[in-house]
């Protein structure tokens, strides 16, 4: 009984350290449900921030950065890490909400938890899969696949879901081709990546079994693939990782394995989020989707401004290295920082009028990709991506609007995305 009782508060502390700001700790006006709240966190947002954009937090008995200046520095502070490996507490209290479980981030951390110099040996030799130019050059392919997947549609039918039909499919189909992953393997892909990130959510037994299972998957099929170009290589990412060099140094097989999967679920995951949240975006807000379609060259804008508005991660974490001054605050070493992205994002110190969606928005920089040396690698593409699909659907129906419907998010805290958005074509 006592065992129970200690993993059910170690899973809830956990589970704390992750998820959202304990808005209440800051006493909000506004009297709402959590549900409420995850489908609009952004007033409670505004609420906390206005007693400060770097506070205590109830919730990780650390420090919030929800100020945009903030969060940036939060980002660039080498005294803050990404790896909880270094934080003994922290670490042991995930393992013991895990039960046993394995636990990616601590096992087989990729670049997106790893510190200088493990961090910056990784991500010189994976940037050589992501150049720009390469990249860009994507643009006809993903067009023939947003173009395939909408003539897919029932034709007899007024009405689709745009997360299923276009936002889940493109980003998994776009990373397998970048792959040379077979086409047949696609569907199970989409299916795991779902899974896989179910590993944070702590505390929830079912979330996290599915997510350990898919994390084994994957590791044991990107092992397979990776043998196979090695055997015989091709003109795919996974090829050029293999042969990639850098100073003498190469990626271990260990290595290649986690950044395959890293690429693979947070090149989907992020990208679907960004196409769903926009689509609903433009459909709550008419008179911006009009401008659109009046003037497309507005779309790469647009999609800036998606990201301000509804960044796919909400947030992330640093453990502090040490003990040291923020913000005329003590940070003690192992306290958690948390880096609110949705907060920074809508903070009127950087964004006139913040909470309004503005397609036309002149420079609507914004940190839904991150910052600093942790700046998502796969940004282009997901731009690019988000782009072409909605030229492709604007331009195809021209009476879109939105069913009515309740929407459902995605139920792992750190990222936010609609999980289905029904759409009216007629």
């Amino acid at each position: 009984m006592m065992k129970k009782i200690l993993m059910q508060t170690v899973g809830s502390l956990v589970t704390s350290i992750l998820r959202w700001i304990d808005y209440r700790f800051y006493h909000s006006s506004t009297a709402m449900t959590d549900d409420e709240v995850i489908a609009n966190p952004y007033t409670h947002y505004n609420e906390i921030r206005s007693h400060g954009k770097f506070l205590r937090s109830q919730r990780n008995r650390g420090w919030m950065a929800l100020g945009y200046d903030e969060v940036q520095a939060v980002l660039r502070e080498n005294r803050l890490g990404a790896d909880m490996r270094k934080n003994e507490f922290v670490s042991k209290m995930i393992r013991l909400a895990a039960e046993g479980r394995k636990v990616t981030f601590l096992d087989d951390p990729t670049m997106l938890n790893l510190d200088p110099p493990d961090h910056t040996r990784l991500r010189k030799l994976a940037n050589h899969g992501f150049i720009n130019k390469q990249i860009l050059a994507l643009e006809p392919r993903i067009a023939e696949l947003v173009d395939n997947l909408l003539d897919a549609i029932d034709p007899g039918s007024d009405s689709f879901d745009v997360v299923k039909v276009i936002a889940e499919p493109l980003p998994v189909s776009v990373i397998a081709e970048l792959l040379g992953l077979p086409e047949e393997d696609q569907p199970r892909f989409l299916e795991l990546s779902r899974q896989l990130v179910g590993i944070l959510a702590l505390g929830n037994t079912e979330l996290m079994d599915a997510g350990a299972c898919a994390s084994e998957e994957l590791s044991e099929y990107f092992a397979r693939q990776i043998e196979g170009k090695r055997q015989s290589p091709g003109d795919d990412l996974i090829s050029k990782l293999i042969e990639v060099e850098e100073e003498g140094d190469r990626l271990s097989n260990e290595e290649l394995i986690s950044t395959c999967i890293v690429l693979l679920v947070a090149g989907h995951e992020t990208t679907t989020h960004l196409i769903g949240n926009g689509m609903h975006l433009l459909l709550q807000h008419p008179a911006e989707m009009q401008k659109l379609r009046q003037n497309p060259a507005l779309i790469p804008n647009a999609v800036e401004e998606m990201l301000r508005m509804e960044p796919p991660v909400n947030f992330t974490a640093r453990t502090a290295l040490e003990n040291f001054e923020l913000f005329g605050e003590q940070v003690q070493e192992n306290q958690i920082v948390m880096a609110v992205f949705a907060s920074a994002n809508r903070d009127p110190d950087r964004f006139p009028d913040p909470d309004k969606f503005d397609v036309t928005r002149e420079e609507p920089g914004h940190m839904a990709f991150g910052y600093g040396i942790h700046l998502c690698l796969g940004m282009t593409l997901a731009r690019l991506e988000a782009k072409v699909a909605f030229e492709k659907i604007l331009a195809r129906y021209p009476n879109l609007g939105l069913v009515a419907q309740e929407i459902s998010y995605v139920p792992v805290p750190i990222n936010r995305g609609r999980e289905s958005l029904l759409v009216s074509t007629a």
